[in-house]
């Protein structure tokens, strides 16, 4: 385990707080902090139905919830948003499709989709930041960046 001072540094004015980080160090000083959890997920760039279904139920892509404990009723909701908003509600076969195959079927494109979002954002910030040193991925607390 490695820790970094962060008071009296340049980098003093980045910290905002304890949460994981990526840092600019030159030598044994840290020189630039940008915080992962900055990131922005931006839902809009998903089809239309699959917005339709994020608005309608704005926690479909938190790996948290299982589809199955999404109630009935907010199924009913996603499925009702998701056919208005021009998904097929037929099957292959020709029956209905079942709401929680909308909602599974939209809580993997919006995930892949907020992957793709944040490793771009890990990019960008991972860029900005090896143009002022080596960067490194660790954890900010009590104006310290710990590294394990």
């Amino acid at each position: 385990m490695k820790v970094f001072d962060i008071q009296k540094t340049s980098a003093e004015n980045d910290y905002a707080g304890c949460g994981k980080a990526w840092a600019a160090i030159q030598g044994e000083e840290i020189i630039a902090i940008r915080y992962m959890n900055k990131f922005a997920f931006n839902p809009s760039q998903a089809p239309q139905w699959v917005q339709a279904v994020f608005d309608a139920y704005s926690t479909i892509n938190d790996a948290n919830y299982t589809i199955e404990s999404i109630s009935p009723n907010h199924l009913s909701k996603i499925k009702k948003a998701a056919i208005e908003s021009g998904f097929n509600q037929y099957g292959p076969r020709g029956g209905d499709i079942k709401a929680s195959s909308i909602a599974q079927e939209a809580r993997e494109i919006l995930q892949h989709l907020e992957r793709a979002q944040f490793e771009e954002y890990r990019d960008l910030n991972k860029k900005e930041l090896g143009k002022l040193g080596e960067v490194i991925s660790g954890t900010c607390s009590a104006l310290q960046f710990v590294v394990l």
